[in-house]
């Protein structure tokens, strides 16, 4: 078993990878803009109180090949597989978030269909065990109304129409799960999507919901928190760590019973959010934008589909907050080379 991971060195990439390190399966980490050093620190700072632990992910580290690559280049995709035989599993994460796709749609239509379906050709020009991608919430539309109750948790086969959509990026994400299915069918080969919701923890460094790291990681370094939007918008909440475990498990379940699958997460208000934090950073100082009611994604998603396949249960709200606050402080202590 050989694990590759596209965008492997990215916000939710590089838990990916360190939890696979932590399973000592071997994995090819690829990315367009590789920061090997962030996701080498990710790994060493959360062992680095169990020698024995520390040993091994070193191990695993430097037995990992890191490979720049463009997933639009179908040539530069083959050859990862030509020059890294054995790879048996891909989890596909190389793509441009909504704020890059809306400033460059030729460089996003290029990374986000064309990259797919690149990679889509990989699972049968390779005969891999299975692709795993991320997709999106987005992918259900910019407002909960479209789904009635507000109380309601859409489900992995609800509708929405294109008129209820905002984002490109979810649009895209559409078509990535269409052209998927076609794939599945013709092709019979193992593909799934994930539709994660906002996906939290620190070292996010891109994409237009950089808020989904400074609202815990500046209370922990203390500095100010300005958060788009009023304290009463709601939105549906998971941590990073959960969802790289969801991807691995999803990945190597030898039988999956669906293609497509919510993560689930917390609904909670941006007010509830802000006294989650202030429970464990009691001085935290936070400013809403009360001109701006809600954000374009939709509040609560159901995850009893991918609970059920995979046996897991995301950490509560509070517990992946304190694990966010933990790390961005142990990272600001870290000795710099």
């Amino acid at each position: 078993m050989k694990f590759l991971v596209t965008g492997g060195t990215g916000f939710i990439g590089a838990r990916v990878v360190v939890n696979l390190w932590e399973r000592k399966i071997p994995v090819v980490v690829a990315d367009l803009n590789l920061n090997i050093a962030w996701t080498k620190q990710i790994a060493l700072l959360k062992h680095q109180h169990d020698p024995v632990a520390l040993a091994e992910i070193q191990e695993q580290i430097d037995q990992t090949r890191f490979i720049n690559l463009d997933v639009a280049n179908k040539t530069q995709v083959n050859d990862v597989f030509l020059e890294n035989p054995g790879i048996t599993h891909v989890i596909h994460l190389a793509y441009l978030m909504s704020a890059e796709v809306e400033a460059d749609h030729h460089r996003g239509a290029s990374v986000n269909i064309v990259g797919m379906i690149n990679m889509f050709d990989m699972v049968v020009d390779h005969q891999l065990t299975r692709l795993v991608f991320a997709s999106s919430e987005t992918i259900y539309g910019a407002n909960h109304s479209a789904y009635g109750d507000e109380n309601y948790a859409i489900k992995e086969d609800d509708f929405c129409s294109l008129d209820d959509h905002f984002y490109t990026y979810g649009v895209m994400k559409m078509l990535n799960e269409f052209t998927a299915q076609k794939y599945i069918k013709n092709k019979g080969v193992s593909i799934a999507a994930m539709r994660p919701p906002i996906v939290y923890g620190d070292g996010r460094m891109r994409g237009s919901v950089l808020w989904a790291c400074e609202f815990a990681t500046n209370p922990a370094l203390g500095k100010k928190v300005s958060l788009p939007f009023s304290k009463d918008a709601r939105d549906c909440w998971i941590y990073v760590d959960d969802v790289a475990e969801q991807f691995i498990r999803l990945a190597l379940k030898p039988t999956l019973h669906h293609f497509a699958y919510n993560n689930g997460g917390h609904s909670v208000t941006a007010d509830e959010l802000m006294h989650t934090v202030r429970r464990i950073v009691p001085d935290a100082v936070y400013e809403f934008n009360e001109s701006v009611p809600r954000t374009a994604l939709v509040d609560r998603c159901d995850s009893s589909r991918l609970e059920e396949e995979i046996d897991f249960i995301p950490r509560s709200l509070e517990d992946g907050v304190r694990a966010q606050i933990e790390e961005a402080r142990n990272r600001v202590l870290q000795p710099k080379d």
